[in-house]
């Protein structure tokens, strides 16, 4: 058995999909021999990759014999499904939220259908399953499989005063919350800093780390509020100050509010700040849900309820750091993953 997997979103580049784009083409070279065909540089360049993909992918499926193929997501299906009529070899796909959702011209006409014949589909979250759905994509070919993480890679020993360095402030005493992701409308920043943050204690110092299209407003806002010492837009940092934040912080929140143009399709980040033993509280809103068990690993609330917020912030039950960091590495772990990844690609 040969398998080629085929992404568009890869290392150099840095995100979500990229980082576990590598981490799945690793558990598969782990277990089966696995050629890849990939793209780590700007999107931009597509019009001119994909006929790239499918030039190597034609000369690469006889050459190597493969017999299966994964595609990355969504956008590269009509690839997928070319591939398979042409060498009739077996072809699975992951599907990650916003692919699935996009609204293009054409997109939804063509992608879903493109999805819908090929052999095995596998979905990062329930949310995401039930996008398929709606698009007329068959169950009876869908599984979910959530993303995984390596504990180890995000936990280090760090301090406050490590922490200090990064920010700038003196912390002494102060309730650490951080954000993590792309500053975009459905992250719910705005939002929080506007209705959550000005109730909570005084002490409160909310780091919020990412760049997007919201960083302007978010600024203004905090200009607005006279918040200039509770918040501090950290911008894009490394994956050094990013574990040291981690790994010191009090309380990871993901407050994302709905937006019709848009999805979260699982929640990577929640998982990657639990497997340091961070708790979580977040909004119980598409495939966040699956990033995020009550009393597990953290807490879920209604998006946008304010009072919810406000009150669980403040009384947050304590689980130990510990019990949170174990059963993140027993529930999402990389091993598991690509197992059950490779089980249901060769199943029959």
């Amino acid at each position: 058995m040969k398998l080629l997997y085929i992404t568009r979103k890869y290392p150099p580049m840095v995100g979500g999909m990229e980082k576990t784009s590598y981490s799945l083409a690793h558990q598969f070279s782990k277990s089966v021999d696995t050629t890849l065909i990939t793209w780590g540089k700007s999107q931009k360049y597509l019009p001119i990759v994909l006929p790239l993909f499918f030039i190597k992918a034609l000369y690469i499926i006889p050459k190597e014999k493969i017999t299966h193929v994964h595609i990355g997501d969504a956008l590269l299906s009509p690839l997928g499904l070319i591939l398979k009529k042409i060498y009739n070899v077996k072809t699975s796909i992951t599907i990650h939220g916003l692919d699935i959702i996009f609204n293009f011209p054409g997109y939804q006409f063509i992608v879903p259908k493109a999805v819908s014949q090929l052999d095995k589909i596998i979905c990062v979250s329930n949310a995401t399953l039930q996008e398929c759905l709606k698009r007329g994509i068959p169950k009876s070919k869908s599984i979910v499989i959530n993303w995984g993480v390596d504990s180890n890679e995000w936990t280090i020993k760090a301090t406050r005063k490590d922490l200090e360095k990064i920010v700038g402030q003196n912390l002494d005493g102060k309730k650490i919350l951080i954000t993590v992701g792309r500053l975009v409308k459905r992250k719910g920043v705005y939002w929080f800093i506007e209705n959550v943050l000005p109730k909570l204690d005084k002490n409160t110092t909310y780091l919020v780390i990412g760049e997007g299209p919201e960083m302007e407003n978010i600024k203004n806002l905090i200009d607005k509020l006279d918040l200039q010492k509770s918040v501090f837009l950290l911008g894009k940092i490394s994956d050094k100050e990013l574990k040291t934040i981690y790994n010191t912080a009090d309380m990871f929140v993901m407050p994302n509010i709905k937006v019709d143009t848009s999805f979260e399709g699982f929640g990577m980040v929640a998982v990657e700040a639990s497997s340091t033993g961070l708790p979580v509280v977040a909004s119980k809103l598409e495939g966040i849900e699956d990033a995020v068990i009550d009393n597990k690993n953290g807490y879920l609330i209604d998006s946008k309820n304010r009072n919810l917020w406000i009150n669980k912030i403040r009384n947050i039950t304590k689980i130990s750091r510990n019990q949170i960091r174990s059963w993140t590495e027993e529930n999402y772990n990389w091993d598991k993953v690509g197992k059950s990844y490779l089980k249901y690609i060769y199943e029959n």
